[in-house]
């Protein structure tokens, strides 16, 4: 067992503690409270770390991220529109460039992808994250994730708006993820290491691989990007306009699809894709019927405020969210629309961006809420007899006092993991 001490302990889901302490043993947390009280009763505890001026709190949770876009990155975007057409000819060229074909530089390209795709993961860990839900649409990633000390959920994203395309699609990944996961349970990290199938959004997948993605996941977390543009919400109340035209010059708009007539949020609750596993990425264009729907399914909704702004897409109704008891959590989506990876600046930027939501509120979103949101609930994201010792720590000021805790955490930039 090891004690470690600091002048302030932030549980997350009870009260601050103040010269406090935390006991582990192993990678479990055994106790923590009051450090007089801790010593009382754990006096035979020979290895103890005190760490002083400190704070030591749970981990973050990144819930949303792109780390295969690592190294596509824009100064900016005139719209959402703008945005997704960039990152379609990134992709088409790499994919079917001129050059494609040229093995070594394929190698290069790839060693280069790698390199960014490393920076991006040592930025998350070092900005005290210790969880992402993250999203790929190859999953080259997984034996390196497989290697990070980051608790992760995958979500292999299927894109295909036509229904026979879906159907061969799914099949595929349907036979990768079963292959996954029976290298995850040979090396016992369920608990650590989740592999899903996910849509990626109501505009660019069809009705039928909604059912078969939902199907397939049953009880596994299943995440899809929903109402982030306006346009996704005109496209599928009237079938017109900007994503009509864009999978019409992509060839691969369906003929005979018709417009459910209906917003993003109740068009997939009419196909019961909506309950307590689904995560609802961005959640921008939605009404108040819509915030509904997502509280009385217990979906979890992630916001990502920088991508959001950087996209001109929107504020996502955060506050209206928490008030109809929606789990909220946060996600710095993929540097194609971010600056970076690093959590506490986009905690910082949401404190200004969601200014109706209190710094106790974006903390939670930033930990517990995310932890729940990705299946980790039982084991990350706050401070609990029994939870894993997934801790941070943060050096602050001698003088720091107890209600300057959060706007120095809404400050910072990185901090330590606790050993």
């Amino acid at each position: 067992m090891r004690i470690f001490y600091a002048k302030y302990i932030l549980p997350v889901t009870s009260d601050i503690i103040e010269d406090g302490a935390v006991v582990i043993e192993g990678n479990k947390i055994v106790d923590f409270g009051v450090r007089d009280e801790i010593d009382s009763k754990y006096k035979e505890i020979e290895k103890r770390f005190d760490l002083k001026n400190a704070l030591i709190m749970p981990g973050f949770v990144n819930a949303h991220t792109h780390l295969e876009l690592s190294n596509l990155k824009f100064k900016k975007a005139e719209n959402f529109q703008d945005w997704l057409w960039k990152i379609v000819k990134q992709r088409d060229k790499f994919i079917r460039g001129k050059f494609a074909n040229i093995k070594f530089l394929r190698f290069l390209q790839e060693r280069r992808f790698k390199n960014a795709v490393k920076r991006r993961i040592d930025e998350i860990i070092n900005s005290g994250t210790i969880a992402i839900g993250d999203v790929s649409n190859t999953a080259k990633l997984i034996t390196l994730l497989l290697r990070v000390p980051l608790k992760v959920q995958i979500f292999i994203e299927l894109i295909a708006f036509r229904e026979d395309r879906g159907k061969e699609f799914f099949d595929v990944v349907k036979d990768l993820i079963e292959n996954i996961n029976n290298v995850v349970k040979g090396y016992s990290l369920e608990k650590v290491f989740k592999v899903s199938m996910s849509p990626h959004a109501p505009y660019s997948v069809s009705q039928g691989l909604f059912k078969l993605i939902k199907s397939f996941n049953g009880s596994s977390k299943t995440s899809v990007h929903l109402a982030e543009p306006v346009e996704e919400v005109e496209f599928l109340k009237q079938g017109m306009g900007f994503f009509r035209d864009f999978l019409i010059q992509r060839n691969v708009f369906d003929p005979d699809w018709i417009p459910p007539g209906v917003s993003p949020v109740k068009y997939l609750e009419q196909i019961d894709f909506l309950d307590e596993n689904t995560l609802a990425v961005h959640c921008v264009n939605v009404d108040d019927e819509d915030i509904e729907i997502l509280s009385q399914r217990g979906v979890s909704v992630c916001t990502c405020p920088r991508s959001n702004f950087f996209l001109k897409v929107g504020k996502a109704p955060v506050r209206k969210f928490l008030d109809n008891g929606i789990n909220v959590c946060i996600g710095t989506d993929s540097v194609a629309s971010n600056h970076d990876l690093n959590i506490l600046h986009e905690l910082r930027f949401a404190r200004e961006f969601y200014p109706d939501v209190s710094d106790v509120e974006l903390i939670k979103m930033a930990t517990i809420n995310g932890a729940v949101a990705l299946g980790f609930g039982d084991s990350c994201g706050s401070i609990e007899k029994g939870k894993d010792a997934d801790l941070i720590y943060f050096v602050i000021p001698k003088d720091l006092k107890k209600n300057e805790i959060y706007d120095f955490i809404f400050q910072s930039s990185v901090c330590g993991r606790l050993a």
